[in-house]
């Protein structure tokens, strides 16, 4: 009897030794990998940092009120780049317009039957897939429908079209996803009080779920307006030093933007100087680093607001 303890005893000990080097050998295993996935972030960090001081030591001596404010003059070789923020500017805001109610929209689709239907679970599919689409095939399918097929030309019309087009998925999914953290207790509440479901999404999941959808929608235009794929076919002029009003005929004329006129600087070395293109890559970080701010303070305010 005193030796099948014994043996018992044994046994016990000898498996609570394996699981001591088991747990040993996980604690090593997710400490390398803590330490790699760190020393990767880390490495990252410094090299935007790095990237940033390099612009910000190169641009900051050309940045002053009169290069963005003034149109290029001397043949790009002096001046500023008025014309190209201010075209940035109407893309930005031609594709806020006409993207956001169209992604919010589909974005509360999805949230609402996204589960129930298998063409919405396609559609889903669908549009994960748009959302990693390279801005190149966008650029691409507007230039072959915008501007040929629809006649619209080489316009800043066909440019909004076509940066709404790359704009909507991000907004559907981010818009998708703010909607489905909202407490289901909340909306059990509204339809225990008698509320439809539509009132219950309007009265109560969009105000809950506003800050992170403007949040997101603000990001995905700050990514839209640092691209020149997308607009390279559709809106883009190299030189301009005429579009400081909105118009009807300016809806049907080019535009000069920063992503463009920073792409045909470094393509075509010696036509700008050097100084005027690390000014226009700086002031293009700034308007991005602009909207960023912009959408974390909308973000906090409306937290204020609504929760």
């Amino acid at each position: 009897m005193m030796d099948t303890v014994r043996s018992g005893m044994a046994r016990a000990g000898g498996w609570e030794s394996l699981a001591a080097q088991r747990d040993a050998r996980r604690a090593r295993t997710n400490a390398l990998l803590m330490g790699a996935f760190g020393a990767v972030g880390l490495a990252t960090v410094l090299l935007v940092l790095a990237l940033v001081a390099i612009i910000t030591y190169h641009g900051a001596p050309t940045l002053s009120w009169e290069f963005l404010t003034q149109p290029p003059r001397e043949g790009m070789s002096a001046g500023g780049v008025g014309p190209m923020i201010f075209g940035s500017v109407l893309l930005m805001l031609g594709a806020f317009l006409m993207a956001t109610p169209l992604g919010v929209f589909g974005g509360v689709c999805l949230a609402e039957y996204g589960e129930r239907s298998r063409l919405m679970r396609l559609m889903h599919a669908s549009v994960a897939a748009l959302a990693g689409t390279p801005p190149i095939v966008y650029g691409l399918f507007g230039l072959a429908i915008f501007v040929l097929k629809f006649h619209f030309g080489v316009s800043l019309l066909a440019g909004w079209c076509t940066l709404t087009l790359f704009c909507v998925p991000s907004i559907v999914l981010i818009t998708e996803s703010a909607l489905k953290t909202v407490p289901a207790a909340l909306t059990d509440g509204g339809l225990a009080l008698g509320l439809s479901r539509w009132q219950t999404l309007w009265r109560i999941a969009l105000p809950y779920a506003l800050p992170g959808i403007l949040t997101g929608v603000i990001l995905s235009l700050g990514r839209a307006v640092g691209e020149a794929t997308p607009v390279l076919f559709t809106a883009s002029v190299y030189y301009s030093t005429a579009e400081t009003t909105l118009s009807w005929e300016t809806l049907r004329q080019p535009v000069a933007n920063l992503p463009y006129y920073l792409a045909e600087g470094y393509r075509q070395p010696g036509v700008v100087p050097e100084r005027l293109i690390w000014g226009a890559c700086l002031t293009l970080i700034l308007l991005t680093l602009l909207l960023n701010a912009g959408a974390i303070l909308v973000r906090y305010r409306m937290r204020r607001r609504y929760l």
